[in-house]
């Protein structure tokens, strides 16, 4: 408590030093965009046609945005682009779509608010002899807030969400829904909520934000090594600053252990029930961004740490995790990485990243040295078809990585890894090709590639830990060697295509079909899954 109590008035003292010292501009101070937005893939768009430069450390917020895309305005384009960019520029403006919108807005001089509904009703089949075949139905309803108040920026949302399905939910593994906070399983129904809220503040060179919420931090768009969208949100003070070609940003988090992980010396009886505490969990990151001409490379590290409060010397901004982390005695999980971007050709981005996972000597033989990359490619208008684009991407994860010795540092929130979201010891392979018809319409075909090595078990339950399972670091009996793709091999494919019609913006009524075959060395299956989807302000 006492390092809770520190750590706010040092936040506190900081956020009035700079409040006194600097004149600040309310519109810096806007809510960030979520990253599931349709926004984004557009973005990528213009971006690789070097058109605008476009961040690779997400999200990005609704004023940088729409200043990216008013400054494309007078390129020539098709007329789909053009009308993607005057929809989004109307919605974050603020700009009413037609007129009937479910919307309410106030605003004077100095505040501003912005009320919207949110829904999403999803229905998901399940057939083959890959899958227990079932039916599923997910409802989601909730709504946001948004706007600001002289200086700050504020952005609150929440849903409430049910689950339905023909089979029984006995674990949180059973429920189809992605990412997953707290659940309540009731038989063949599931009930869970989310919220996520965020409160800015800006000057002319510096933006801090408190609350919770979900990060991206790379090229990658089927996930980042070091942080991607994969797990649900969490809570964050984050500090971002920006100058010439240099963009840095740096996060003090509060993390979920996973559901098991007990306090066991805050565990006692309470009006006659048990009342139990999770361990404690913390992650602090920061990276640094550096764009040219053609080129734009991150620079990043991160560690988690837990059973203590906030570490001052991993919230500092300028602390370097590398050496902080040895001072500490080497206890936590420190991870290191790093992702380059090249515009080759107009309309060809190449990107690429590195990831090491408790690098403690420049030694490639080093157990300690566990590594991953990735590799990617994306191709705006390819041979002349305009608004079509084709992106690839390779993604190798060798065993251990994201694990630790302690459980509480495994690279993790809830039980959902924090970087790419395949786990260690295995690799991927990712290509789709999308099509946009018009500003409403668009079409995607997909193939996927992913192997897994998975940790045997012996026939008398004991488990033969080749790093295949991020909840499970070293043992002191596991051997000091690691080999990549190791243990029980399975090899998952899957071919799909998605449609999306968006009448009017943030209306959007989705099909989606995906063929999967699974192949074990005992077995080969398949199954087919069938996801229609109408959503309401839901991204």
């Amino acid at each position: 408590m006492r390092n809770i109590h520190l750590l706010l008035r040092s936040l506190m003292c900081i956020l009035l030093f700079f409040y006194i010292a600097s004149p600040a501009i309310s519109e810096d101070a806007s809510p960030d965009i979520p990253l599931y937005h349709p926004v984004y893939p557009l973005l990528d768009r213009l971006n690789a046609r070097d058109w605008v430069a476009v961040p690779d450390t997400r999200p990005l917020t609704r004023i940088q945005v729409v200043r990216m895309l008013s400054a494309v305005s007078s390129q020539s384009m098709s007329a789909t682009e053009r009308g993607l960019i005057n929809r989004y520029i109307a919605e974050l403006e603020n700009r009413a779509a037609f007129t009937r919108e479910p919307r309410w807005t106030w605003h004077d001089s100095a505040a501003s608010v912005t009320l919207e509904p949110l829904a999403r009703q999803q229905v998901i089949a399940r057939r083959g002899d890959g899958f227990l075949n079932e039916t599923a139905s997910q409802t989601y309803i909730g709504g946001s807030m948004r706007g600001r108040f002289h200086t700050l920026g504020f952005y609150a949302r929440h849903f409430e969400a049910r689950e339905w399905s023909d089979q029984p939910r006995l674990r949180r593994e059973d429920v189809l829904a992605h990412p997953l906070e707290d659940v309540q399983l009731k038989g063949k129904k599931v009930d869970f909520r989310e919220s996520a809220f965020q409160l800015a503040w800006a000057n002319t060179w510096m933006r801090v934000d408190v609350g919770k919420g979900s990060l991206s931090w790379g090229p990658g768009r089927t996930g980042n090594l070091l942080l991607s969208n994969n797990a649900p949100s969490y809570g964050l003070f984050r500090l971002r600053t920006s100058h010439g070609r240099l963009r840095y940003t740096h996060i003090a988090s509060s993390l979920r252990a996973r559901p098991g992980l007990i306090d066991t010396t805050r565990r006692w009886i309470d009006n006659g029930h048990v009342r139990i505490f999770l361990r404690q969990k913390r992650l602090a990151a920061h990276r640094l961004e550096i764009a040219f001409s053609k080129v734009r490379i991150g620079l990043h590290e991160a560690v988690v740490y837990g059973d203590r409060g906030f570490e001052l010397l991993y919230v500092l901004p300028v602390a370097v995790f590398a050496g902080t982390q040895n001072h500490l005695g080497n206890r936590d999980n420190l991870v290191i990485g790093a992702d380059i971007s090249a515009h080759i050709l107009t309309g060809l981005t190449l990107y690429g990243a590195c990831f090491f996972d408790d690098m403690v000597k420049f030694d490639p033989n080093a157990f300690s040295n566990q590594f991953a990359f990735q590799l990617g490619a994306f191709w705006v208008d390819p041979l002349g078809l305009r608004d079509t684009d084709v992106r690839a991407e390779y993604v190798r994860v060798e065993p251990y990585v994201y694990a630790h010795n302690f459980h509480i540092n495994t690279y993790e929130h809830y039980d959902a890894l924090l970087g790419y979201p395949t786990g260690p010891n295995a690799d991927r392979y990712f290509a789709r090709v999308t099509h946009r018809f018009s500003p409403s319409l668009n079409a995607s075909l997909t193939f996927e590639r992913e192997r897994q090595g998975e940790n045997p078990v012996n026939p008398d339950g004991t488990i033969v830990n080749v790093g295949g399972n991020a909840q499970l670091g070293r043992r002191l009996e596991d051997p000091t060697t690691r080999n990549f793709m190791s243990g029980n091999i399975e090899t998952l494919k899957k071919i799909g295509g998605h449609v999306l019609f968006a009448p009017v913006r943030n209306w959007t009524l989705q099909m989606q079909y995906q063929h999967h075959r699974i192949t074990t060395q005992q077995s080969r299956v398949t199954g087919h899954e069938w996801t229609a989807t109408m959503a309401v302000n839901f991204y």
